[in-house]
């Protein structure tokens, strides 16, 4: 016959007690912050998969960085294009214009000075810097594209940026690809400074330019082209954006659900907890409150 004392009722209250105590408390600590696991231990799965939720959201934030970045540097490069055509349809309509032989050699002079400025003008967007690096420099650690006399200081590097999982483009154009390769021997094939200042000496010089205006021609094609390529990649960067954006929120919805607790069912919960500690107190204290003298009377 198994003999219960009052020490081992106490004991055994005491634990329940105590199990029903850190279930209610666990259940605010949910409450309270709106989570469902606080500890690893609390359920290795889920925090298994959170893990793995933030390890991706990490990863795509990441990817928009790289994104905001590439879209600012094909920006930027757009511009610069943009006024490098509208200077280069400026240089056709003064070498058009230049090509009359009844001009003056002071209207010459005019002309020729105006395209020199332009030349040096091009040099400067041919400068342009995106956070400090020459856009058309390829990957020079250098300030600058070209130096003053149109020489170009820079490689023929790519810049590319990851935008997504396995997928990366190219944001830069390098220089030599869209202003041509200076030839001090044959300015008229060189690159598009040397083209435009040897128009301006052959001008002032009283020298036919008509057979520039195919050059000048072919280097408006290059900068097209160059315009169609960052166009078309800067829609590739949008669509994947879009994208990215998508599955950003498809990871935030997952975590969400395995993280943060459904709060209807967690006060319920609660509710429920603190009625059977309060119930457990009460059953308690009422075993507890006789004594061996309520026994003798």
């Amino acid at each position: 016959m198994t003999r219960i004392t009052q020490q081992s009722r106490v004991g055994s209250m005491g634990a329940d007690l105590r199990l029903v105590n850190s279930r209610l408390m666990s259940i605010q600590r949910q409450v309270a912050s709106g989570r469902q696991v606080e500890r690893p231990s609390d359920s290795p799965p889920l925090t298994l998969e959170s893990l793995r939720y933030r390890r991706s959201l990490r990863s795509y934030g990441q990817y928009d960085r790289n994104l905001g970045d590439a879209k600012n540097w094909l920006g930027t490069a757009d511009t610069a294009l943009q006024s490098v055509d509208s200077r280069l349809s400026r240089v056709q309509a003064l070498t058009v214009q230049a090509d009359n032989a009844s001009l003056s050699p002071l209207a010459r002079l005019a002309i020729a000075v105006e395209l020199r400025t332009i030349a040096d003008v091009l040099i400067d967007i041919a400068n342009t810097d995106h956070l400090g690096r020459p856009i058309f420099g390829g990957t020079t650690g250098g300030a600058d594209a070209y130096d003053a006399n149109g020489t170009y200081l820079g490689d023929a590097g790519t810049v590319e940026r990851t935008v997504s999982s396995g997928t990366t483009v190219q944001v830069n154009v390098t220089g030599p690809d869209l202003f041509g390769v200076e030839d001090p021997g044959d300015p008229a094939t060189g690159n598009l400074f040397e083209l435009v200042r040897s128009i301006a000496d052959d001008i002032e010089a009283g020298v036919s330019v008509a057979g520039s205006l195919d050059d000048l021609s072919a280097m408006h094609s290059r900068v097209h082209t160059a315009q169609a390529t960052l166009g078309s990649r800067l829609g590739m960067v949008e669509r994947i954006e879009a994208r990215n954006m998508d599955t950003t929120l498809e990871l935030k919805t997952s975590l969400s659900r395995a993280e943060d607790v459904d709060l209807t069912d967690a006060i319920l919960g609660l509710k429920a907890q603190e009625a059977a500690y309060t119930a457990a107190l009460s059953a308690s204290g009422r075993i507890l409150d006789h004594s061996l003298l309520d026994f003798l009377r």
